[in-house]
């Protein structure tokens, strides 16, 4: 199958078939709410340097359900390719003001410091607050995910 042309539901039809993964259904996920960085942030995926992401728990609504340890995502490029399949390993949901060092090293953004992933998110989840019209504070809560990359794309 040529991976240039291989969309979402090709790619993990494959997955499913060569991994004999009986999970039939997966989530796509992609850092739209960084659409400069997308890219980068896939690719430090793969690569293995960013190992965790987090959301503000207020950005889940009714038709979304909190992610559970176990489930898929395939993570897509800003152009919508699929760039890999991960398998979440660690769920917490805790205040933002208790989101621990080592999750924000395992985050791997900036020089991988809580400083500089407190500054990042507190901007970030105040933005996605304000358009929900709802606030955000140190005590919100967050959804801390550490994941594993299982598989990419086969040329």
């Amino acid at each position: 199958m040529d991976i240039l042309k291989m969309d979402a539901t090709d790619y993990w039809e494959d997955f499913m078939r060569r991994s004999r993964t009986q999970k039939t259904n997966f989530e796509t996920w992609s850092f739209t709410n960084r659409p400069n960085s997308t890219d980068m942030l896939v690719e430090m995926v793969v690569r293995g340097q960013k190992t965790a992401a987090s959301s503000w728990f207020d950005f889940y609504d009714a038709d979304q359900v909190v992610p559970k340890v176990g489930d898929y995502r395939m993570l897509l490029k800003r152009n919508g390719d699929p760039a890999c399949i991960v398998q979440l390993k660690v769920v917490e949901v805790v205040p933002f003001k208790w989101v621990s060092q080592e999750h924000a090293y395992l985050e791997g953004e900036g020089n991988r410091s809580l400083k500089y992933w407190r500054q990042l998110h507190k901007q970030l989840f105040r933005k996605q607050a304000k358009i929900r019209g709802k606030s955000f504070s140190l005590e919100s809560p967050v959804v801390c995910e550490v994941f594993e990359v299982i598989d990419t794309p086969q040329i």
